[in-house]
C-alpha cells in the first residue's frame, strides 16, 4: 500500500471506502455479490466480496475529507436512482459530477489489488486528477443501462480496467468500466490530445449515452438494456477505437 497519499503526497493516510456506505439504500440486501476483475494484456485477477466492504488506505485526510468527500455529496441525490433504474434526468452538471465521482471510484478500485497487478492507470493520471478533480480532455465518458441483477449469479458490482499501449512510449491509453446495479459508467483514456484537437464522442445508442464531456440531458432509465453476455466485450474491446478531430473555429 502507499505510504503517502496517491493524489497529493500528503500524510497521514486514512481509510477510504471504495463505495460509500450510504449506497446501502440503493442496493438490494438479498443481492450481495461484488466482483472486481482487473485485466491487462495477459493478466486477469478476480476478487469476490460484499460490495460495500472494500476499503483502501492510500489517501490523506485532507483529500479524503475535502474534495473527495465533496464528490460523494455531488452525486448523492441521484446516484441511488441510477443504480436502481428509477426515473431521473441528468443534465450537464449531473453528468459532470457522475463522471468525476466514477473516475475517483475507479482509481480507488485499482488499490484493492497488490502492487504487482496495479499498473493499468499510471501515476500521472492520479496526479492530474488530484489537480483538476474531473476527467481531462483526453478522456471520454459514457453511461449505460443494464437490468438490475436478479440474484447473486450476476454481480451487483462489477469493474474492469484494460490498458492499451505503454506509458514509457507516451501512449497512455486505458478503458475502465464500473457497473453498480443498473448503472454502467465507462471512462476511456486516450493518448494526450494535441492542442487544437479533441476526441470525438461515441455515438449515442439506446443502451449507451455520451456523458463526458457533458452532453445532451440523459433521461434515465435508457430505453434499452445492455445484454449481460456482452459486458466483457464492452469493457475489454480488442481494439482501442477513438477518433481525434480538429476543433471547429
Amino acid at each position: 500500500m502507499a505510504k503517502v497519499c496517491i493524489f497529493c503526497g500528503g500524510t497521514p493516510l486514512t481509510k477510504e471506502h471504495v463505495l460509500p456506505r450510504w449506497l446501502k439504500v440503493a442496493l438490494d440486501p438479498t443481492v450481495r455479490r461484488h466482483r472486481y476483475i482487473r485485466l491487462s494484456l495477459d493478466t486477469a485477477r478476480h476478487h469476490d466480496a460484499p460490495p460495500l466492504n472494500d476499503q483502501v488506505k492510500v489517501v490523506c485526510s485532507n483529500c479524503n475529507s475535502g474534495w473527495m468527500n465533496q464528490m460523494e455529496e455531488d452525486v448523492r441525490d441521484f446516484l441511488p436512482a441510477l443504480i436502481r433504474g428509477t426515473p431521473c434526468t441528468l443534465g450537464a452538471e449531473a453528468q459532470r459530477a457522475l463522471s468525476s465521482w466514477s473516475l475517483k471510484t475507479m482509481l480507488m478500485f485499482q488499490y484493492t489489488h497488490p502492487s504487482e497487478v496495479r499498473n493499468v492507470i499510471p501515476e500521472s493520471d492520479f496526479a492530474t486528477f488530484s489537480e483538476v478533480h474531473e476527467p481531462t480532455a483526453s478522456m471520454l465518458g459514457r453511461l449505460g443501462f443494464m437490468n438490475y441483477p436478479p440474484d447473486d449469479n450476476v454481480p451487483l458490482v462489477d469493474t474492469l480496467c484494460q490498458g492499451y499501449g505503454t506509458s514509457q512510449l507516451g501512449r497512455v491509453a486505458w478503458i475502465s468500466t464500473l457497473k453498480i446495479g443498473c448503472m454502467v459508467v465507462q471512462i476511456i483514456r486516450a493518448p494526450d490530445v494535441a492542442k487544437g484537437s479533441r476526441l470525438a464522442p461515441y455515438e449515442a445508442l439506446p443502451s449507451l449515452r455520451p456523458m463526458w464531456p457533458p452532453a445532451e440531458p440523459i433521461e434515465w432509465p435508457l430505453p434499452q438494456a445492455i445484454p449481460r453476455e456482452t459486458m466483457t466485450a464492452l469493457a475489454h474491446p480488442q481494439v482501442f477505437d477513438v477518433r481525434v478531430v480538429p476543433i471547429q473555429a
